[in-house]
């Protein structure tokens, strides 16, 4: 569902933006006549072609964020799942962004109805999504961790637009503003733990042992594709990759081939991996040193 509400997303923008594009450019009467004839028959033909596309996109694309909005009010497990909580979150941000943000007006067109564009109960639909997760700390994280496309003005002008346009009540406001509170609380952790993690230049000259052992780490327990430490490995069988499930289930909502050698591969064909204790790097903070740390668990170092 997350890819299909991307990928009708992304074609309706896309081409909604492109007919304001036309759209402006023709109402410039005195610029549009002068350019040829033949320039301005092929712009036309594009328009026609783009509103037939557009009106699909975006009937889709609605429905299908309906159908999000209902399944989350109804069941939020499934969408914190790894795999899931960033790219949904990603993608509602990306989409507010979109509606509210400084290229809002690249999507007012000409007859949206023709259309079939409604922006004010798709962004309502929207807002009540994150509403919907606004109680889950999972997307709270996922939310606050989004580089891209997160910025707390946006979510104060949407809840402006859907004040002055009765979208939501006050009570429905009010939680949307308490979620980005908590959300710029989770950033904020986040962005300390970063700076924790700064190193002053006068001690960089006595950790290139500690960056050996962290070169040894990442060879043998960093996911290939995140670089992330992996915490449930499994095996391609094809392939013979060893990468973490999380990032292998994540990869196949989108692409049911192996990403190393491009065979047909499904989530029940892996194997469990070699299993070893999760491991870290603690900061001696006496003098700067790394040195392992594992924690207790019922399990091999390899299998």
């Amino acid at each position: 569902m997350i890819n299909d509400v991307t990928y009708l997303m992304d074609e309706s923008l896309s081409e909604l933006t492109q007919i304001h594009n036309i759209q402006v450019e023709m109402d410039d009467r005195v610029t549009w006549n002068a350019k040829p004839q033949e320039y301005r028959r092929e712009r036309e033909g594009t328009l026609r072609s783009l509103e037939r596309h557009a009106s699909g996109y975006t009937t889709l694309g609605r429905s299908t964020v309906e159908l999000l909005k209902v399944f989350t009010a109804e069941t939020k497990a499934p969408f914190m799942m790894p795999e899931i909580v960033d790219r949904l979150a990603a993608m509602l941000d990306y989409n507010l962004d979109a509606l509210v943000g400084p290229k809002c007006q690249d999507l007012k067109v000409r007859e949206p109805d023709k259309l079939k564009f409604n922006p004010k109960a798709l962004l309502g639909d929207i807002l009540q999504v994150f509403l919907n997760l606004s109680d889950q700390g999972d997307f709270v994280k996922a939310v606050a961790g989004d580089g891209r496309s997160y910025r707390k003005e946006l979510f104060e002008r949407a809840a402006d637009i859907a004040r002055r346009r009765g979208l939501k009540s006050e009570t429905e406001i009010e939680n949307l503003l308490l979620f980005v509170v908590k959300v710029e609380e989770a950033k904020a952790t986040m962005e300390a733990e970063d700076d924790l993690g700064e190193i002053p230049d006068e001690f960089l000259g006595n950790l290139l042992f500690s960056f050996m052992f962290q070169g040894f780490l990442t060879n043998y327990f960093a996911d290939p594709l995140m670089f992330t430490v992996m915490r449930d490995p499994v095996i391609l069988p094809s392939s013979r990759t060893i990468l973490d499930r999380s990032t292998i289930k994540s990869h196949l909502l989108s692409d049911s081939k192996d990403p190393f050698n491009r065979a047909p591969l499904s989530i029940n064909d892996v194997i469990p991996g070699p299993l070893f204790l999760p491991i870290r790097c603690e900061v001696n903070t006496t003098d700067l040193s790394f040195r392992p740390h594992t924690q207790s668990a019922d399990r091999n170092f390899l299998d």
